[in-house]
């Protein structure tokens, strides 16, 4: 069967096909692809959303280097403390295997490896691809410490030199007077770092560090040590601070001081006694007039703290868009928080919207701020499920999402290699407006079709669902451009090829 188009309508397909399937579709802009699946918890700056809750990519090391590190945590997330540019984070980065292809990957970090002052070279989709094979059976997120064992991050120099390291053997209930006792081991620490893994010992010892502390200008230095044994820092001979006695390394025991340095080199003493238990010794320090804080140790082990709220609210009259698990759809969900209180989760293992509902969009914290797979239930009220099943045909396809420039999103479903569906979604006048359209992706120039697609039982309209559940006591659904099947229970419509279909979904006062 053949119907015919006018060319008017054939030029308009054609339009709207090239921008659904231009950037991010096709993966050949990635700092589109990045604003869309990764800006709003790194933001468009990559110094981190929320005044910095997250960590920043712009300057991290994490992107130096071998991109292997990068990628490995892109396909299978990351969880646990992990220490970006001397700040740590608890939170979880959710993977990325299952949703992006390879070449979507490789673009989003090329852009990031390449902006914000990172000078890191690009990746290919041929190096996604050999690492996805190479982790294929790994099943859970990445934590920082198995990643780096694996891909070591680039050299950083301390701002100590010349470091010595001294180990002593012994029990002791007070930090002993070193000079009558023989150090049973010494090291030279040419990476200019105080680490416990110096010793050998893991109870009934001692350790103290000597070097240069080089100060880059004359003024105020902070520094500040918390310990789980006894220890003191010694600047130029005098006691700058020190901990007596044991006890937990989880900042209730720290102390911080202020140290007038002047520029160039002054001798650095620190001492530390473990006794038995946790062990643990971290010394942090602040340039004159500066707010980050950098490390003389290992990075410090993660204070735990009361949960704190991260509501995700749209940015001014834009939209804000949440890509991570929302408790009532399904794993693949894409949340949207539009101006005005009005909100959406749409599922693309469904290719339906699942949820609607009013206030608040989403509180992060349940997953950004705890480890494993919790779900993020929607943070307002009068939610409605509007379905929990694919109405589509079973041939269809998710093909991702285009923001248009108000930033009111348009998912993308393939029905067939002829037909695509676009469902769009915006907020006006207090109610939700979804607009779907039925293109026909084979017209020919002469404005007739190619034979129908033998894998759509009826090429030219397309059912789809309005609701599934009955949602009459607690919304309102106007419909022009197709017929309502049920008014009491679920409610189907129909959609033809070369039209469009405009719903509006209101919540009743």
């Amino acid at each position: 069967m053949r119907f015919r188009t006018n060319n008017s309508n054939l030029m308009l397909q054609r339009l709207l096909l090239g921008l659904m399937f231009a950037s991010p579709l096709s993966a050949q802009d990635g700092q589109q692809l990045f604003t869309l699946y990764c800006s709003a918890c790194h933001a468009a700056d990559g110094k981190g959303a929320t005044g910095g809750t997250f960590p920043p990519l712009a300057g991290s090391p994490y992107l130096a280097g071998d991109p292997d590190r990068a990628v490995k945590i892109v396909l299978k997330g990351l969880t646990g403390p992990v220490d970006v540019l001397g700040k740590t984070y608890n939170l979880e980065m959710p993977p990325q295997g299952a949703t992006l292809p390879e070449d979507q990957i490789a673009a989003i970090l090329t852009h990031v490896r390449t902006s914000w002052g990172n000078q890191a070279g690009p990746v290919t989709a041929g190096q996604v691809k050999s690492i996805r094979a190479a982790v294929a059976d790994r099943a859970m997120p990445w934590t920082a410490p198995e990643i780096l064992k694996l891909h070591p991050l680039p050299f950083e120099k301390t701002a100590l030199t010349n470091l010595k390291s001294q180990v002593y053997k012994g029990e002791w209930k007070y930090l002993p007077d070193f000079a009558k006792l023989k150090a049973e081991n010494i090291e030279e620490e040419h990476d200019g770092i105080i680490s416990l893994t110096d010793s050998p010992y893991k109870e009934h010892y001692a350790m103290v560090w000597e070097g240069t502390f080089d100060a880059a200008t004359d003024g105020d230095y902070y520094f500040r040590l918390d310990s789980a044994g006894a220890a003191r820092i010694i600047f130029d001979g005098d006691i700058l601070t020190e901990l007596n006695g044991f006890g937990p390394m989880d900042g209730s025991r720290a102390q911080g001081d202020i140290s007038t340095r002047t520029k160039g080199p002054h001798s650095i003493r620190v001492e530390y006694l473990q006794h038995t238990g946790a062990q643990g010794i971290a010394i942090g320090w602040k340039a004159p007039g500066s707010t980050e804080m950098k490390w003389l140790t290992d990075p410090p082990a993660t204070v735990s703290k009361p949960r704190e709220s991260i509501l995700l609210a749209p940015n001014g009259n834009r939209p804000v868009i949440y890509r991570n698990f929302i408790d009532g759809t399904t794993p693949r969900a894409i949340g949207v928080g539009f101006p005005g209180g009005l909100n959406l989760a749409y599922s693309a293992d469904n290719l339906a919207p699942e949820l609607l509902w009013t206030g608040k969009f989403i509180d992060g914290a349940n997953k950004w701020l705890s480890r494993g797979t919790d779900k993020n239930p929607p943070a307002g009220e009068n939610v409605v499920t509007l379905s929990k099943k694919q109405n589509l045909p079973k041939e269809a396809k998710f093909r991702g999402y285009k923001l248009d420039p108000a930033g009111n999103p348009t998912f993308v479903i393939q029905l067939s290699p002829k037909r695509i569906l676009l469902d769009s979604w915006s907020a006006e006048n207090g109610a939700l407006v979804r607009k779907i359209s039925l293109i026909d992706a084979s017209s020919n120039p002469d404005g007739t079709s190619e034979e129908p697609d033998s894998t759509v039982e009826n090429p030219n309209w397309v059912e789809f669902s309005v609701c599934e559940e009955a949602i009459g006591d607690k919304m309102t659904v106007q419909m022009d451009g197709g017929p309502i099947r049920s008014s009491t229970g679920p409610m189907i419509s129909i959609v033809k090829a070369g039209k469009q279909t405009t719903l509006i979904y209101r919540w009743k006062p």
